[in-house]
């Protein structure tokens, strides 16, 4: 083992328990925490990347690719449910990343998926990510249109009934001043 292995290994073994010590202890920060422990078990896979890869199969660029799909789902996931948690995206919009990241993250776990996949569509597992991929943001564009020409339309709507009502207080100032001018002398 090389140094650069070693410090690999022990810098993601230290991000590993202090994510899990935070996550265990500090409720408040657990997407932080998640955060590094990903980062961690990154940077011990990268240690003993030859090692580690040989438990999930035969090492192979496919592998590697399914690993790293694997764990950036699982951050998109991550990342999802804490928006979801701490109210920052409203339900309607966090459906189709959850949705998304949970079939790569589906379709990196579990191998025998990539057969059906390939049997069914004749794509290799690299090319059907990049057409889910693909199909995401496809659908994430459109969603963001839709809901974007919805409140072009809320806010006209505002903008009209706000220049009526102000319309409104104008003429009701001009037929009876409740308030005189400054510097005019009170009737009577």
């Amino acid at each position: 083992m090389t140094i650069p292995q070693m410090f690999s290994a022990g810098a993601g073994v230290l991000f590993c328990a202090g994510s899990l010590y935070v996550v265990f202890r500090h409720k408040i920060h657990r997407f932080k925490a998640l955060f590094w422990l990903a980062i961690g078990v990154t940077m011990v896979y990268a240690a003993f990347r030859p090692q580690m890869i040989e438990l999930f199969g035969k090492d192979t660029a496919e592998l590697r690719l399914r690993l790293v799909v694997a764990l950036l789902s699982f951050i998109v996931l991550t990342i999802t449910l804490e928006a979801i948690r701490v109210a920052r995206m409203q339900e309607r919009y966090a459906f189709l990343w959850l949705v998304t990241g949970a079939v790569l993250f589906g379709g990196a776990v579990f191998g025998d998926l990539e057969v059906l996949v390939s049997r069914v569509t004749g794509m290799s597992y690299g090319a059907s990510v990049m057409v889910i991929l693909f199909s995401f943001v496809m659908l994430m564009l459109f969603h963001f249109s839709v809901a974007l020409s919805k409140l072009q339309n809320k806010l006209a709507q505002v903008a009209r009934a706000a220049a009526l009502a102000e319309e409104r207080l104008r003429q009701m100032e001009k037929s009876s001043p409740v308030n005189p001018p400054p510097g005019a002398k009170p009737p009577g």
